[in-house]
């Protein structure tokens, strides 16, 4: 029985489209490791499997079916190799200057303040770094001085470092109170940051990635009319009851075992798209 992650990476998609695709066929998946059950399984094939497919680059996603009962293509595709999410030093007090021509720069103060954590990699900014871990480096976030993606903790923060963010049960004492002097990763942590880095949370799906509703059922069935091939899309809003429904009036509920023809093609020949 595959994972909800390895049902994401057999069709090439992010663990939060397949969390919310199944979410849209019935199961509620617990988590990137919770099992997919053989009829959900299904239901996410007969769905998704074609629109997957169609908007994949075919030296990226191959797909081969051996009978048209296969419940599971056989997915062969380049491996991905996804960037690294570092969780990173970021403040949510920076203060102003100006450069050697006279421009308006934002400055870090020699005081931040509690260090926060954030996954840069989640933000509209991106990773600056890639994912390394450097010593020094800051990135400050546009917009006015009050503004910025939050952290860990929910502060909104205004400066990213590319100093990693490693959470420490106990702050030393030597380090309290002597500003930038210290090391980034250990000056006065916020223990709310430090406490969910410590957890392994705080990660953030990249926003480029993320999926969002549409409002209407994706569902649709590849069928054969006279010999000659249809999508059947359904109609309905994406969360209603009951089975499916073209405009024409065909419903299914799982797939073509199930698929009723509109009462116009009632006197021709249906069957199934290879």
């Amino acid at each position: 029985m595959l994972t909800v992650r390895e049902l994401a990476d057999r069709f090439g998609t992010t663990v939060t489209f397949a969390v919310r695709a199944l979410e849209t066929i019935g199961h509620n998946a617990g988590g990137p490791e919770s099992p997919v059950p053989d009829w959900a399984l299904a239901r996410f094939v007969d769905r998704f499997g074609e629109k997957i497919r169609a908007v994949r680059p075919k030296s990226s996603v191959v797909a081969t079916f051996t009978a048209e009962t296969d419940v599971a293509p056989v997915v062969a595709r380049t491996a991905r190799k996804d960037k690294p999410h570092v969780m990173r030093v970021a403040h949510s007090r920076v203060t102003g200057g100006r450069d050697g021509q006279g421009n308006r720069v934002k400055r870090l103060l020699d005081d931040p303040g509690p260090i926060h954590a954030i996954d840069a990699a989640g933000t509209w900014d991106g990773d600056p770094w890639n994912g390394e871990v450097l010593q020094g480096a800051v990135h400050f976030y546009s917009g006015g001085m009050n503004t910025g993606p939050p952290a860990a903790c929910g502060v909104s923060v205004r400066a990213v470092l590319s100093d990693e963010f490693v959470p420490e049960e106990e702050p030393s004492a030597d380090l309290i109170g002597i500003g930038r002097r210290a090391p980034a990763a250990f000056r006065r942590q916020c223990r709310h940051c430090a406490t969910a880095v410590a957890e392994g949370q705080g990660f953030r799906t990249p926003p480029h990635e993320r999926v969002e509703r549409t409002y209407f059922c994706e569902s649709f069935l590849r069928v054969r009319v006279d010999g000659t091939g249809e999508v059947q899309d359904c109609t309905l809003h994406d969360r209603h009851d009951g089975p499916h429904r073209t405009r024409d009036g065909a419903t299914w509920t799982i797939g073509f075992d199930d698929f009723v023809p509109a009462p116009l093609d009632a006197s021709r020949k249906i069957s199934k798209a290879s």
